[in-house]
């Protein structure tokens, strides 16, 4: 029984840092704007923990028993509850071995840890494996501290605990201990992780932490990690010191979640404002609408009161010959009638809505644009995730393209000079934005290309969810996570090409 026990033990110690891995990576994903994706292959990848273990520990029985045999069988006659303390003739040889079992192994999980972080990230592998190696080291010396000290906290304050977890060998007090820590580690991982999948991965809930966040909290966990061992030296003060043990035991557990609590509180707060500014984009494309429906309305309301009187004009102008002031009021009849047509038609009525309110800032701004195909029976997409794909698309485009108006400006110079020196300079193209519709059979393809000032490198955009050429990087770079978790709802996807002077963003969603 004490045999099962103990290697029930073993597999749940496996088990919770396999599942620590996995916090890592979906703290990552979902608190620090990395791009991953949780895989069948990376799950099952983590098991190479529990396989280490289980070699190392073969592994190192029968070194010992071959080539140690004296300690092969003082190790083998001791039971669990056995304690062995420094004044005993064998203690030497079996701490030294347990101390080095305990370091090969812990070292060999966390290189095997490094590695599978570097093969899980596909940018910045060296640099994100040692971040996620770092955390992952933070998060086992937290939990672990946390779940030992408040329990000598509610053991009395007892100093002489903290002697016999890390003097003596065996013990049943160590085994009190060491499955204290072990089973609460597992349910914290496994709560941990089901949180952060079912809440946040799962449901694309992306926030990141600001730079400083980051570091604050580093400085928790250290502090919470070595603090609270400080009450332990004073040993004196029996009464008013158990009394304390008591109190500060009920309130680290408390205390070391504070900081997490916060600083998700203050991530979704950020997460809700960017959310209301994609409403009120939203939104604002909504009232533009209704404010040119309604100007539309009441154009063709009065046309159509004056288009018999017109008509009735032109018809008495040809029966008394007068061909050409016919001809000129049918031109004049025929402007007002284009006037009253809508100038942006893309087939879907959000997203020209959306077009018409960038082409008034383009036209501002003073860039070029065009439009060329038709959405034939719409989208077929909530509005609001119309809006999040191509509003922030052609955002990103009209940014790019206003960034060469510098440039041309100093081409014209440059090409205003070359002509006062005789030099023929090449023909001066102004920055533009293109949308383009096409059909196949199974997707619309909406591509919206942009000029840019240099080629930009598609793969680190998309690897990195917060990729931004913006000095404010806390506040952009997020909205091509944005268009591609509004298309992925779709089973759309998302597509970039760029050259040294443009840039193409194609948005493919599946017809209905």
């Amino acid at each position: 029984m004490e045999a099962v026990l103990s290697y029930l033990f073993i597999a749940l110690s496996d088990i919770s840092f396999m599942l620590a891995m996995l916090v890592i990576v979906l703290v990552s994903a979902c608190f620090l704007g990395r791009y991953i994706k949780i895989t069948r292959k990376m799950v099952i990848a983590t098991c190479g923990v529990l396989i280490f273990q289980i070699v190392f520990l073969v592994g190192m029985e029968i070194i010992l028993k071959i080539r140690f045999p004296e300690a092969y069988e003082i190790l083998d006659n001791m039971s669990n509850t056995d304690m062995m303390t420094e004044g005993d003739s064998q203690y030497d040889l079996v701490k030294t071995f347990s101390d080095m079992a305990s370091l090969i192994l812990n070292g060999g999980v966390f290189i095997y840890a490094f590695i599978f972080y570097l093969l899980a990230y596909k940018e910045k592998r060296l640099f994100r494996a040692t971040e996620s190696l770092i955390c992952l080291w933070l998060y086992y010396q937290y939990i672990n501290n946390m779940i030992m000290y408040t329990y000598v906290y509610f053991r009395g304050g007892k100093f002489e605990l903290l002697d016999e977890i890390y003097f003596n060998v065996g013990g049943i007090e160590n085994i009190i201990i060491q499955d204290v820590m072990i089973g609460s580690a597992f349910i914290i991982s496994v709560v941990l992780f089901l949180i952060l999948y079912f809440v946040y991965f799962k449901k694309k809930r992306f926030y990141v932490v600001r730079v400083r966040d980051r570091i604050l909290f580093v400085v928790w966990l250290v502090i919470f990690v070595y603090f609270p061992s400080l009450p332990m030296y004073y040993s004196e003060m029996p009464g008013r010191y158990k009394m304390l043990s008591y109190v500060f035991g009920a309130l680290l557990p408390v205390l070391g979640g504070l900081a997490p609590i916060i600083l998700v509180m203050t991530v979704a707060e950020k997460n809700l404002r960017e959310k209301n500014e994609y409403q009120e984009t939203y939104l604002t494309a909504e009232l533009e609408y209704i404010e040119q429906y309604k100007r539309t309305q009441t154009e063709t309301r009065a046309f159509r009161h004056d288009i018999i009187n017109n008509l009735s004009l032109t018809n008495m102008m040809l029966d008394e010959g007068k061909v050409e002031e016919a001809s000129q009021h049918l031109k004049e009849l025929l402007g007002s009638v284009r006037a009253l047509s809508p100038s942006i038609i893309t087939g879907d009525e959000m997203l020209d809505c959306i077009v018409s309110m960038k082409v008034d800032k383009m036209k501002e701004i003073g860039l070029d644009y065009s439009l060329d195909g038709v959405i034939d029976g719409g989208l077929h997409m909530k509005p609001m995730d119309v809006c999040s794909i191509f509003a922030n698309a052609l955002d990103n485009a009209i940014e790019a393209a206003s960034k060469c108006m510098d440039t041309e400006s100093e081409k014209v110079s440059q090409k205003e000079s070359e002509k006062e020196s005789g030099i023929t300079a090449g023909e001066n193209k102004a920055p533009r934005v293109d949308l383009k519709i096409k059909r196949t059979e199974k997707f619309f393809i909406v591509r919206i290309s942009n000029s840019a000032k240099e080629k930009v490198d598609v793969e680190k955009l998309f690897m990195s969810s917060g990729y931004t050429s913006k000095n404010d990087k806390e506040h952009h770079g997020f909205g091509l996570r944005n268009i591609r978790d509004s298309a992925e709802k779709y089973d759309g996807l998302v597509k970039a090409e760029s050259d040294d002077n443009t840039f193409a963003l194609s948005v493919m969603i599946p017809r209905k």
